[in-house]
Parts: structure tokens; sequence; C-alpha cells
């Protein structure tokens, strides 16, 4: 993971550092990872995940899977390694069959959408389900917080967290491929484990939860790291870290360090409010803002009505595209893949 980057104005890398598995847990209830080691040396050349988790599927709480993880080294791409990793994946659809799978590829991952996307033997068929945008918004200057009347707006408490996943759950039902929320998710051991009560920032009326959003930093299981900077940004790069000293600005991290970023997830708010869903986001990035992190990056389905209010930020563009997976079925007792109904995405990029 380590060694592989994503090119691009800034080469990144997306590690899981200490321990890839403690990663995979975000992932699914359950996950098999694939890997292909070259056998002259034992070295990892190809990876990927299948994971196992409960979403809802045209409103319906739905045991299904997530593809992830999907490494190849550059040197093994033109050979079989790509069909016999997808063969091996079908067979373990075989012995586990499930109803749905989905991914997400980066739009900057342009290996993959050539190698992946349309008819190939021994491949899965992708089919888009649009673009997940995915902004890491900028918490540098302060913004005016906003009021609305009858409306409340405050950090959660441990005490809340029972009310917080039954709102989540009633809301995410509405929603295509969002997950199922247990309150255990959230204690040690749990898939959602470090993403804590006091996380969720929450809009109440009348003492009634309406809307939520929490603030979730991932650093200790896995990290995103500067691998490159563009000739362009590594020249300005000296300038603009001078100005963050005088100013709100954060700095640009160096080659090799860590992005200083967290997660905006769980997003849910009644009858898609973008006027609570404005205030609530204002309430948490004023003080998100003075903390340690750079950015926060939030995911919104270019369908979602909410994702307006993120464009009010200034942030860096990034987006991935949704697609729903079906394997062919070559017997037929293997049930039917599930078609999803017209219900706008919601998937949680934190869990991703």
């Amino acid at each position: 993971m380590a060694e592989d980057r994503m090119e691009g104005n800034i080469a990144v890398s997306f590690r899981r550092e200490p321990d890839y598995f403690a990663g995979s847990r975000l992932q699914g209830e359950q996950a098999q990872v694939i890997v292909c080691r070259d056998t002259n040396n034992s070295r990892i050349v190809g990876l990927g995940s299948r994971c196992r988790s409960t979403i809802h599927v045209n409103g319906t709480p739905t045991l299904a899977g997530y593809l992830s993880d999907l490494r190849c080294h550059p040197a093994y791409r033109k050979g079989t390694l790509l069909a016999r990793g997808y063969r091996y994946l079908h067979e373990l659809h075989r012995a586990d069959p499930l109803p749905a799978y989905s991914t997400i590829i980066l739009e900057s991952n342009t290996a993959a959408m050539e190698n992946l996307i349309g008819p190939r033997a021994d491949l899965p068929t992708y089919l888009p389900m649009g673009r997940m945008l995915t902004p890491a918004i900028h918490l540098d200057f302060p913004k005016p917080d906003m009021r609305l009347p009858n409306i409340t707006l405050r950090r959660a408490f441990n005490d809340d967290l029972a009310h917080i996943v039954a709102f989540l759950n009633s809301r995410m039902m509405m929603r295509q491929f969002s997950p199922v929320y247990k309150a255990n998710d959230f204690l040690p051991g749990g898939r959602c484990a470090g993403l804590t009560a006091q996380d969720f920032f929450l809009a109440e009326q009348h003492g009634t939860i309406i809307g939520t959003l929490a603030a979730w930093d991932q650093a200790s299981i896995r990290q995103t790291h500067i691998e490159r900077y563009s000739p362009a940004l590594a020249t300005i790069r000296p300038f603009y870290n001078l100005a963050s000293r005088f100013s709100a600005l954060k700095p640009l991290p160096a080659v090799g360090a860590r992005i200083p970023y967290l997660y905006l997830c769980c997003i849910a708010i009644e009858e898609d409010d973008t006027d609570v869903f404005r205030a609530l986001l204002r309430f948490a990035y004023n003080r998100l803002r003075t903390g340690p992190w750079h950015y926060a990056i939030a995911g919104l389905h270019e369908r979602d009505p909410l994702m307006s209010v993120l464009t009010e930020y200034r942030a860096i563009a990034a987006a991935g595209m949704l697609f729903r997976v079906e394997f062919p079925r070559k017997d037929k007792n293997e049930p039917k893949p599930v078609l999803p109904d017209d219900r706008i995405p919601y998937f949680e990029m934190a869990l991703a």
C-alpha cells in the first residue's frame, strides 16, 4: 500500500499503518483479502478484497459485498494477473453468493477505469451509478455561525448514541447502498470503533434529532501521504507555507509526510433540508478548524440535494465513480442480483 501511489499534481499514497487488517474492519463486517505473490521472490504484486456488510438496498437491510483495495504492480499489469484474480474472486462469490456488490473507482485512477470498465473476459460487469463527490474542505478561515428558529445545534453526549443510531437508520433507508448502523458498531472492536458519540454534531428541534454529522479522524489506522508535488506546486509551497505562519492557512506538508485530515460522515438530515445542513456544517466547521486537521473530506452523490451546501466551501475537488458489480451466473441456483431502484445513493466514504 505504501509503495503504490496515485499520480497527479500531488502524488499520494494511501496507507494502512501499522496493520492493514485494522483498516479492513471499516469496509465490512467480514473481509476476504486476496494477495498475489511472485513465486520467484515472494513479493506481493497484486491485492484486492471482498467485504461483506449490511446495507440498505431498495430500503431493505441487505447483506451485500464491497470490492476494494484493488492494487496491481505496474510491471504485472499487462499479464494475466487481473483476470486470474477475478476468477478467484468469482469462486469466492459462488461459495458465498451475495445479491449486490458495489465499488468506488477514483476518477484519477485511469488505469483501473481502462482495465475494468467495458466487456472483459473473466471480469464481472461494472454498471455505473453516478459520481461520488469527495471535496477536501480547507479547515482554515472562520465563518459566521448560522442560527435557525427553533433549531438547536450542539455536540452529542454518550447518552445520545442510541438516538443517533435510530435516526441514522431511519434516514439512511431512503438512500441506496447506505450503511445499516448498530449501537455496537461504535464500541471497541466494532466497525466504527474510534468514532464516539462526542464526535457527532447534532441539529435538534424541540428535543428531537433532525440532523447528524460526525467528524472522524482515522489516522491511527489509515493515512494518506504526500509522495510528490508537481514542479509548480513545489515552487509555490515555501511561499504558501510562509503565508500560513501569519494567517489561518494550513501549511502544505513536506514530501513523505502524512496529510492531516478527517472525514465528515454520517450525514443525515430530516427531509434533506439544506438550511439545516448548512447551519450544522457551519457549526461543525468552526469547531474543527482550530484543531490539528488541514482538511475535512466529505462524500455525497452528485444527485444528493445536500451536495449544494458543500460547494459553498473552499475545497480541493475530488470524485470517484460508484459502480454496482454483477458476476455472471454460471449456476441457475445462484441468486439473481438485486436491481436497485432510483433512490439517491449514499456511499459512506469513511467506510470505503
